[in-house]
């Protein structure tokens, strides 16, 4: 009765996944009954999949240090919708590329587009340290916020928020124009590896490996509403070399995009350490879209 065991290696994270499925022999395991999706139930898992896909991302290109931006608009020249949106930051990357190349940086960057509802128009990013001027420079457009990045590398948080406001946009827009997100090309693509595992069951607890230690709140576990099938998910972090532990999961929280900017400087970049407008809600943690 063998079952699936995934593990996908992004960055200073390691995700674990075991399941069964009805793709291989699974005599003997017991079927939750189950019927068909429901658009909700599949609007989910949709989410949850593209939520692991960014996260993988994140945690395999950037690291602790980096920036977390959100480029505003000014009122006056707000651009109608994510099309126009697009074509602007479009823009934008591509002088930054050029300028921080000067620089001997090659950046690498992701970024969502937010459409809110009552006519808000901000750019959300991940992006390679850079001199915060170079950004200054390349966007004219509105106001600049820039956070570092600080959580031992494990960027779950953040993804979750980038996927909620990709969905915000295409909920105000009533479809989905271009992508949920955009990203450099040259970014390393995380790949997850299967094994088929040859036991009746797997174990029912997460096993931690030399190195690592688990991140308790990744642990996930139950029947799948898809297959009917039991699975378990979870994430090692990489310890750091200094204290053993990994230092920086203390400050998992801090990693957040930023809130309404109340500000309205033409091309203002804020203190770093500065936290601008009201916090954003906190995000849900991301599930394995088994």
């Amino acid at each position: 009765m063998p079952y699936i065991e995934e593990t996908c290696e992004a960055g200073q994270t390691l995700e674990i996944c075991r399941y069964f499925t009805y793709r291989i022999h699974t005599k003997g395991e017991k079927r939750e009954p189950r019927g068909k999706p429901t658009p909700e139930a599949q609007k989910r898992v949709n989410q949850r999949k593209a939520e692991t896909e960014l996260r993988r991302l994140m945690n395999a290109n950037f690291r602790d240090g980096d920036f977390l931006v959100r480029l505003d608009f000014f009122k006056q020249n707000a651009p109608p919708g994510s099309k126009e949106m697009q074509e602007l930051v479009s823009k934008a990357m591509r002088k930054l590329k050029d300028a921080v190349k000067r620089d001997g940086i090659d950046l690498k960057y992701l970024y969502v587009k937010e459409v809110g509802p009552r006519g808000g128009r901000h750019i959300h990013a991940m992006l390679t340290k850079i001199d915060p001027s170079r950004l200054q420079q390349c966007w004219p457009h509105g106001g600049i916020h820039i956070d570092p990045l600080n959580s031992g590398g494990q960027y779950r948080r953040i993804a979750a928020y980038f996927i909620k406001y990709a969905l915000r946009t295409e909920e105000t827009e009533g479809k989905l124009i271009g992508k949920r997100w955009y990203s450099s090309r040259n970014l390393v693509r995380p790949k997850a590896e299967k094994e088929v595992i040859q036991a009746k069951r797997f174990r029912e607890e997460p096993k931690t490996r030399k190195g690592y230690t688990l991140e308790k709140e990744s642990v996930k576990s139950g029947i799948s509403e898809f297959t009917g099938y039991a699975y378990l998910s979870y994430t090692l972090i990489k310890n750091r070399e200094e204290g053993g532990e990994n230092e920086g999961r203390r400050h998992l929280h801090r990693d957040k995009p930023a809130g309404p900017r109340k500000g309205k400087g033409k091309g203002d970049v804020p203190d770093e350490r500065k936290k601008g407008g009201r916090d954003a809600p906190r995000a849900a943690a991301a599930d394995r879209g088994v």
